[in-house]
Formats: C-alpha cells, structure tokens, sequence
C-alpha cells in the first residue's frame, strides 16, 4: 500500500488501474501519463498481486479507486476484492465512483448480508446539482459518501430529485479541482456553505480538502470524520 497525500484517507491501494469515464480534470489520467501504469488508461487492467498488500496488520483508511472506477471493475475483480476485505477486516475501505449504479451488481447484497463487510464505504462524485441524482444510486447496504471534489457549481443535497429517496449519508468530503488552469474554476464560497449547511441539519460530518482553504480560509475549514474512521 503506498502512503498519499490525499487527506482524508491513510494508504491507496489500487488493484486496478485505469477509466473509460474521461473527465477532463482526471488527475488519475495525468499520473498514469507519467508513470506509465497501463498503456491505456481507457482500458482498466486488474493486478490482484497487489491485493496481498492488504494484510499488513496496522488498521488504516484504504482508498481503493484512486486510479479507477469501480463502474469498469469486471464481476470477477469485484469478487477478488470482496475476498481480500473479508480476509482482511482490520482496514477501512473507501470505493469512490462516478456511475454509482455499478455498485448494486459489482457487491450484491448477499455478500454484506452473509459475510463481513461492514468495513466498506461507497461514494459518489457529485460536481454540481446535475449530479445530485446520482445519490439515489447509491446502494442501501454499507457506509455511503458523497464526494463533491472538485465542486464545480452549486451542489445543494436539498435539491436533489424526488425520486433520490436516500436520506442518510454518512459522510460529506468537499474539495475544489487541482491542476493546470484549476485556479480559474476555484468554487464560490456559497457552494460550499450550502452544502456544510445541509449536513449540519442532518448530522452529516464534513471533511474540507486543503484545495479549499483559498475559498473558506483557515477558520473556515472543517476536518470532521465519521466514528468509524476518527479512531483509525
């Protein structure tokens, strides 16, 4: 597992490597640009070898999707990973996608209902209020995140569609894009208010990436993890 500078986890861990989503601010695209990972990013190739990391000892917050995303993950690498966790409950396992919907048919249900995988949390990115339906895909067993990194507009859950009925999330991650030219979309101060705002009514916690701190200055930065993965 390599150490990251991604705050709000301890290692990354990326059993598979690449995406067909082709976001135009994909950080992931432009590592693998340097270090040569796969010769297509848009073509994810899995390396279950690197699943064997996963039995060091020390309990930590384990980014599993920092370099895919789980909606390309075959059924047959899903279940590796789902073997691997069971094997190894001493972690914190954090999936991040932008298809949420893949979850439901990648980890079925039996699997949390008759095994131990109480231990995994599901995210979705959401840039704006035209993501906000993506929510309701997100599966109603296991720990549910919303990433809204990199906020590009106005992302207030409160306006989200009837039909996302999910009404608890256990967790709220808010961060502006970084890279080339990302200074010229730094998000407005109000998108990030209206988000801190709708957690606190529901009793969501906040966790502000430093990529924040131009918008919401030092007094305004939040660092709040749910119980989970305060004590890791």
């Amino acid at each position: 597992m390599n150490q990251t500078k991604i705050e709000w986890c301890d290692k990354t861990l990326n059993p598979v490597v690449g995406c067909s989503y082709g976001c135009p601010y994909c950080y992931a695209r432009r590592i693998n640009a340097r270090f040569h990972y796969v010769p297509d990013f848009s073509e994810p190739q899995f390396f279950p070898e690197r699943l064997e990391q996963l039995k060091s000892k020390k309990p930590a917050k384990v980014f599993l999707t920092s370099m895919s995303d789980p909606a390309d993950w075959r059924l047959t690498w899903a279940a590796a990973v789902l073997d691997a966790i069971e094997k190894n409950p001493q972690h914190e396992y954090l999936l991040l996608s932008k298809r949420p919907e893949a979850y439901m048919n990648l980890f079925p249900i039996w699997r949390h209902i008759y095994g131990d995988l109480k231990n995994i949390w599901y995210g979705v990115t959401v840039a704006s209020y035209r993501d906000l339906h993506k929510i309701a895909d997100l599966p109603l067993y296991g720990k549910r995140f919303i990433s809204f990194e990199p906020l590009l507009g106005s992302a207030d859950p409160r306006l989200r569609p009837v039909k996302c009925a999910v009404p608890w999330i256990d967790w709220a991650i808010i961060g502006a894009e970084t890279g080339p030219g990302a200074s010229a979309r730094r998000p407005r101060r109000e998108w990030v208010e209206e988000i801190v705002s709708y957690c606190d009514e529901t009793g969501v916690p906040v966790f502000m990436k430093d990529s924040l701190l131009p918008v919401v200055g030092a007094e305004g930065m939040r660092r709040d993890f749910p119980d989970p993965l305060m004590w890791i």
